[in-house]
């Protein structure tokens, strides 16, 4: 291999990191807006008890189910579970 091709290889590797980039700051900005919409419903939800314990539950399959994905789903799972108002929810008798 060339000076010339290797040069070549390293601009087409370097456009492709710079597409993936770009493409991974696309979907954080994404899911930024998706969390502060989905942030305004539930502060608004009449009944945020319900939504808490289904959350709960499906946060638990998710985990279970990608395990490999788990630990970066904890923070995301703080924050949503502050907004649907954990540890103020009433006591069930």
């Amino acid at each position: 291999m060339d000076e010339t091709e290797l040069k070549e290889m390293l601009d087409v590797h370097t456009q492709s990191i710079q597409g993936l980039v770009e493409n991974q700051m696309m979907l954080a900005a994404q899911v930024q807006v998706l969390q502060a919409a989905l942030a305004t419903m539930l502060l608004h939800h009449p009944d945020r008890g319900t939504l808490l314990r289904s959350f709960k539950g499906y946060m638990k399959i998710s985990k279970e189910s990608t395990p490999q994905l788990s630990r970066h789903m904890e923070a995301l799972e703080g924050g949503m579970l502050a907004l649907l108002g954990q540890g103020t929810e009433p006591e069930k008798g």
